[in-house]
C-alpha cells in the first residue's frame, strides 16, 4: 500500500484554519479575527469556508452586521480549543527541551554536604552550562521553595513530607568514626566499641553534650551490636567543625564518610572501628517542584547530579519518598 505523505504546509494551513475559526467565535467578528492574525478579512473568511466544507457542517451564521456560531459551531469550538491548548503545550515543551539551559538557578543544601559533595560537582556543572548562574544556599534550615525562590534542594532525611514536590534518592549518607593518626598514637587504638569510653569524642547534634552511638559489626566481622551513651569532649552544630577539630588531633569525630573522603585518601584521617557500621545517617534526596514542564536549567542540574551519583533513570521517588 502506498504511504500517504502529508506536507508540513498542509498541516500548518489546517491549524491556522482552526485558530481563525476559534478567534472569530471568541471575538464575534471576522474583521477582528483578521486583525489579530494579521490577515485580510477575505483570507479569514476563506479559512472558515474551507473548514465548513471539510466538515460538511455550517459553523457560523454570517450577516452584514453579525457573525454567530451555530450550535454545531459552539460545540466544535469547545473541542478544538482544548486540542489547540494541548498542541501548544506540546510545542512549548519541545522548544524548551531544545533550548540551551540558561538563567539563575538557586540550590539549597545542608552546609556540610554542600562543602563535601556539591562544591566539586558545582565546578563541573558550571563548566558544562556556562549560561546558568548557580547560587548555593548552604543551611540546615528547610527553605520553602516559593518563599525563597528555590529551584532545587538537597535534603538528607529519613522521610519526606507529603507535597507536590518530586524527589530523587541519590545515595545513603553513612556516618563513621574518624581520627588523625597522631591522636591515635598519643591516646591508643580503638579495638572495640567499648574502648570509645576512654577517648575524646567530637560529636554534632548532641543533647547537652551527650549522644547515643549504635554500632554493629559489618558482615563477616566479629562482635555484637553495641549501643553506647557517650559524652562529647567537643560538641558542634555541624559536622564540618568536628572534622576540622579531628584534623587538629583533638579527638575522634563522628561525621559522614563523604565529608572526609579526601582526608582519608591523603591519610590526614583514618577510620576508627572500620569493621563496624553506625546506625546513623540518612538518605540524600534531590528535590524539585513537580511542574508539568520543568525549566531547562532545573532539568539540566537534576540530570547532571543523577549522572554524577550513578542513578540516571532512577526517578522513582516523589516527595512522599515512594
Amino acid at each position: 500500500m502506498k504511504r500517504q505523505v502529508v506536507k508540513k504546509e498542509t498541516i500548518d494551513a489546517d491549524l491556522l484554519d482552526l485558530r481563525a475559526f476559534c478567534l472569530v467565535v471568541d471575538l464575534g467578528s471576522i474583521t477582528a479575527a483578521a486583525r489579530t492574525l494579521g490577515e485580510t478579512k477575505g483570507s479569514v473568511s476563506r479559512r472558515i469556508t474551507r473548514l465548513e466544507h471539510a466538515l460538511g457542517v455550517e459553523l457560523l451564521r454570517r450577516s452584514p452586521r453579525l457573525v454567530q456560531a451555530t450550535e454545531d459551531g459552539l460545540a466544535y469550538r469547545m473541542r478544538v480549543g482544548r486540542a489547540l491548548e494541548l498542541l501548544e503545550d506540546a510545542n512549548a515543551a519541545v522548544q524548551q527541551a531544545r533550548a540551551s539551559p540558561s538563567g539563575h538557578l538557586r540550590v539549597t543544601a545542608p552546609f556540610d554536604l554542600g562543602l563535601s559533595l556539591l562544591a566539586p560537582l558545582s565546578a563541573g556543572f558550571a563548566e558544562r552550562y556556562p549560561e546558568i548562574s548557580l547560587e548555593m544556599l548552604l543551611t540546615e534550615a528547610l527553605l520553602d521553595f516559593d518563599a525563597h525562590q528555590i529551584d532545587v534542594a538537597l535534603r538528607a532525611t529519613a522521610s519526606l513530607p507529603d507535597s507536590s514536590l518530586i524527589a530523587h534518592r541519590l545515595q545513603h549518607i553513612e556516618l563513621g568514626l574518624f581520627a588523625a593518626p597522631a591522636y591515635l598514637r598519643k591516646h591508643g587504638p580503638v579495638r572495640t566499641p567499648e574502648d570509645l569510653a576512654g577517648h575524646r569524642l567530637l560529636l554534632a547534634q548532641t543533647a547537652r553534650g551527650h549522644a547515643t552511638i549504635a554500632l554493629q559489626p559489618r558482615p563477616g566481622a566479629r562482635g555484637e551490636r553495641a549501643e553506647l551513651r557517650v559524652r562529647a569532649a567537643i560538641a558542634a552544630s555541624d559536622y564540618s567543625f568536628c572534622r576540622e577539630v579531628a584534623l587538629a588531633g583533638a579527638g575522634i569525630a563522628l561525621v559522614p564518610a563523604v565529608n572526609v573522603r579526601g582526608d582519608l585518601e591523603a591519610k590526614r584521617l583514618v577510620p576508627v572501628l572500620e569493621d563496624h557500621a553506625t546506625d546513623g545517617g540518612a538518605p540524600l534526596y534531590l528535590v524539585h517542584p513537580g511542574t508539568r514542564f520543568l525549566p531547562s536549567k532545573t532539568r539540566a542540574f537534576r540530570d547532571y547530579l543523577l549522572d554524577a551519583f550513578g542513578v540516571q533513570g532512577r526517578r522513582e521517588a516523589s516527595a512522599t519518598a515512594r
